[in-house]
């Protein structure tokens, strides 16, 4: 099935219901999505526009070939769906429209009925930028105590913002140069959820982030609103006043004045009133807007509030030059819109809600001309006035419900709405809070449950669920495993099964991964990597890598398999060369099939080098090791036949001989003689029984014998101790 292209859910999924406990496919009801008592959304939310809606093409289908849907559904089957917003996944699949014991006709359940369809949204290619920047960011600040070292936690912390603020500028440009196509639709969404990014986070930051003696809350919060609020451009229409010759008179300058005060923006009312007063040449409207002049000039502002105990009292005789001048002659000359500009400035709630045109502007207006200094934890009061003006139950949006949770500074409430946001937003922000203390569980008001051990704190939950929504991208292997790691034991755990399934593709890749388990102490999803990347390194012929990604993987076994097969190759054909097939396995690799190959191979390099002496070493080596199997003990016997007919030198004392002689001894006595026999150097002479390869085997037994007899003549001579003539006399011939 094709990956839905989601940004975001879409409400209209939550009208898919199905009970988890269900008895069969069968046995409980779900919501059928043809009963018109559905399109009133369970959520209560406003109604979906068609365009909202997704289209599912399952494949296979669950309706059998040539079954009518009409049919299919008299069956008592229907679509039932299921939603999970924290990785925007989707599950469907074939349910029951009553309860098996409702139903007239007992119904028989198919493989089709049993099949769950996920899907999860796709990631837009312009986002993977943006996701791999902040996964860096995340690095930097989720190991860090913002109280031990608030300057540096602060400075990484920030770049979340630049991240996001780059981001947005690049799809306002994108937006500007696409035409309208469905790439362009998509674009415009994600711009729509980069910006719900950017005033969340702004938001969240000025409330939890920032204390009332560092900054109060009034001015951030106006701050905030002329930031992320850009429905009204102020700044177009504060042109086109300057440019208007009659100014004061001017439709758009009252409306203009009141928005600029609603948003706190003091500057650019104080900046088109100077301007207007300098060319105004009615003395008794200049005296007016000189006595307006002074009251737009001492409108609270960030400046003005000093945490020195004395900002109330100054604002109180601001309020009250206010008020004198709201009851002035002057006033008079502004009409009606003077009056309500001065009902902003002295705080009259009425006017306020019949000015503005949001709850955030009400909510911002109000805190600023009322009680601008106002604490964090007490703005519960304003948000009461002016929320059930603007948004009723059914229409409040979940970026709405986020901002109201962030003010009441709910950390939790915050939480649970952004993770029906974006998965995002809420594993970052949660991960920040946490930093700050704010996610303690005792907060959460649980109902029936008194004691409960939480295997997965509420940080840890959407880091791990924010990693799962990205693995339906393999490239963003890296970022997912950076997450899960940094998420409590369980996320490591979930790492170490993950991981085994990330698509290797290149060899330069494997490594990394190869290297992230082991820089990480993933040992078992390490041994895991190395037996899959062995057995495809065997498949492709590389038996040298197998070998060593089977050691990795403690697969002792397959290792043993493999030098067999090496091995059988090199006594069949010849063609093999054992030096070249193990070059690229390291020396110091410790793994006794490795050492018995390479010892073996070294013998024959000597051989052909004729340092006869140093191959006869490792003749002997090889057999008393023990490191090489006894079925190839026969195989090193006939190999060592030249060295044995060597008529210029003994290769082999007598020590060295009784050895052999026992090795041969025990092969050909052994149980295990037909096996032990079975394994045949090339050079040695056709044989298919073990009797024949036995009487080939007197070969050797005559030569070892043979050889006994020249040791014991040729021995070397042992010089006697200092000053034991007698004994030296009997060495001698």
């Amino acid at each position: 099935m094709a990956a839905l292209p989601l940004i975001q859910p879409s409400s209209s999924v939550a009208k898919f219901g199905a009970s988890t406990a269900k008895r069969s496919i069968f046995s409980a009801p779900t919501v059928d999505i043809n009963d018109p008592s559905t399109e009133q959304d369970l959520l209560k939310e406003q109604d979906v526009d068609d365009n909202s809606i997704l289209n599912l093409h399952l494949d296979p289908s669950p309706i059998g070939k040539g079954t009518s849907v009409g049919s299919w559904a008299k069956s008592n089957r229907t679509i039932g769906a299921t939603f999970r917003p924290c990785t925007n996944e989707i599950a469907v699949f074939v349910a029951g429209k009553k309860a098996a014991e409702d139903f007239p006709t007992k119904q028989q359940s198919s493989t089709k009925d049993n099949t769950v369809f996920l899907c999860q949204a796709s990631i837009p290619e312009s986002r993977i930028p943006f996701i791999n920047q902040t996964f860096g960011v995340f690095l930097n600040t989720t190991t860090k105590d913002p109280y031990d070292a608030p300057k540096v936690y602060r400075r990484h912390y920030e770049q979340y913002y630049e991240v996001i603020r780059r981001y947005l500028l690049q799809l306002y440009e994108q937006s500007k140069n696409e035409m309208v196509t469905e790439d362009a639709n998509t674009s415009a969404q994600e711009l729509e959820l980069v910006e719900g990014f950017s005033s969340i986070w702004k938001l969240a930051e000025s409330m939890f982030l920032t204390t009332d003696n560092e900054k109060p809350i009034a001015f951030m919060f106006s701050e905030w609103l002329s930031a992320h609020d850009t429905d009204l451009d102020l700044e177009d229409v504060g042109n086109t006043l300057l440019a208007s010759s009659e100014r004061l008179s001017n439709p758009e300058f009252w409306p203009y004045i009141h928005r600029c005060l609603l948003r706190g923006m003091k500057a650019s009312a104080v900046f088109i009133v100077e301007q207007i007063l300098n060319d105004e040449t009615d003395d008794k409207i200049a005296d007016a807007l000189e006595g307006f002049l002074r009251v737009l000039q001492g409108v609270p502002s960030s400046g003005s509030f000093l945490p020195d105990g004395k900002s109330l009292e100054r604002h109180r005789k601001w309020q009250e030059g206010c008020e004198k001048f709201s009851k002035s002659p002057q006033l008079k000359h502004f009409g009606v819109n003077g009056e309500k500009a001065m009902g902003i400035l002295t705080g009259n709630v009425e006017v306020i809600l019949d000015l503005t045109t949001s709850w955030e502007e009400a909510f911002s207006a109000i805190l600023l001309y009322t009680n601008p200094d106002c604490s964090r934890h007490d703005l519960w009061p304003i948000l009461n006035i002016c929320v059930p003006k603007f948004l009723q139950d059914a229409e409040v949006s979940i970026l709405d419900r986020i901002k109201m949770a962030i003010l009441e500074m709910d950390a939790i409430k915050t939480l649970r709405h952004c993770g029906n946001f974006h998965p995002w937003l809420v594993a970052h922000l949660a991960d920040v809070l946490h930093q700050y203390k704010y996610l303690d569980m005792s907060d959460l008001q649980l109902q029936d449950v008194e004691d409960i051990d939480w295997d997965l704190d509420i940080r840890d939950f959407f880091v791990v669920s924010y990693a799962q929504s990205l693995m339906s991208n393999p490239n963003l292997w890296e970022a997912i495993a950076g997450y899960l790691l940094n998420s409590g034991h369980v996320g490591k755990a979930m790492l170490s099964e993950w991981i085994c399934h990330v698509p290797l593709g290149s060899s330069r890749k494997a490594q990394k991964v190869l290297r992230f388990c082991k820089d990480n102490n993933l040992n078992s999803s390490l041994q895991s990597i190395n037996r899959v990347m062995a057995v495809e390194e065997e498949k492709r012929g590389q038996y040298a890598l197998a070998i060593q990604h089977f050691i990795a993987s403690r697969d002792n076994d397959r290792v043993a398999k493999l030098t067999d097969n090496l091995m059988a190759s090199y006594l069949q054909s010849g063609g093999l060369d054992l030096e070249d097939a193990l070059a690229s396995i390291p020396d110091h690799t410790l793994n006794n099939h490795v050492e018995f190959l390479r010892s073996y191979a070294k013998f024959h390099q000597d051989y052909k080098n004729g340092d006869v002496r140093s191959a006869g070493r490792k003749v002997v080596e090889l057999l008393s090791s023990g490191k090489t199997p006894k079925k190839y003990w026969v195989v090193i016997l006939l190999d060592a036949l030249p060295l044995l007919e060597n008529k210029q030198v003994v290769v082999f004392d007598t020590k060295d001989t009784y050895e052999m002689m026992r090795c041969l001894e025990e092969v050909v006595g052994s149980q295990y003689k037909a096996e032990y026999l079975q394994p045949f150097p090339k050079t040695s002479s056709p044989a298919s029984t073990v009797e024949q390869k036995e009487q080939q085997l007197n070969v050797v037994r005559l030569l070892l014998v043979r050889n006994l007899a020249r040791s014991l003549v040729h021995a070397p001579r042992v010089a006697p101790p200092a000053g034991d003539a007698d004994d030296a006399m009997m060495c001698d011939p």
